[in-house]
């Protein structure tokens, strides 16, 4: 009996992860800024590929352990990974919302105060 349902749960998993992923590439292609686009596809990533690869390791357990640490690692890293394209976007672009108008911020290099301080070993 079980036999029998496995192959039709496999199926169902695969098109809500087609459907999902879908969606994803619909919100990538429809949302007009770069922070909302990244928010469709960071979120629905994740959420897309989990029914996949679940449907995948329904036959075979080693498969199934697999999908789910690159589930957990998607998990993990899909926002890391979206926040660091928002961060290098908001940097490279968005100058009007920076201070000292619209010039990047400075960074004090720490061995160059400390020499500067201290005089220079030259």
């Amino acid at each position: 009996m079980l036999e029998a349902v496995v192959p039709w749960v496999a199926d169902a998993l695969v098109l809500l992860g087609l459907l999902i992923l879908t969606l994803s590439v619909w919100g990538v292609l429809r949302m007009r800024n770069v922070y909302t686009s990244l928010h469709a596809s960071s979120k629905t990533t994740a959420l897309g590929l989990g029914p996949l690869l679940i449907a995948a390791g329904l036959e075979n357990e080693t498969i199934l352990l697999r999908g789910l640490l690159v589930l957990g690692f998607l998990i993990l890293t899909a926002p890391v990974a979206a926040a660091s394209i928002a961060r290098a976007y908001w940097r490279k672009y968005d100058r009007a919302t920076r201070p000292n108008n619209g010039q990047p911020e400075t960074r004090v290099d720490a061995a160059a105060t400390v020499d500067q301080r201290v005089g220079s070993p030259e």
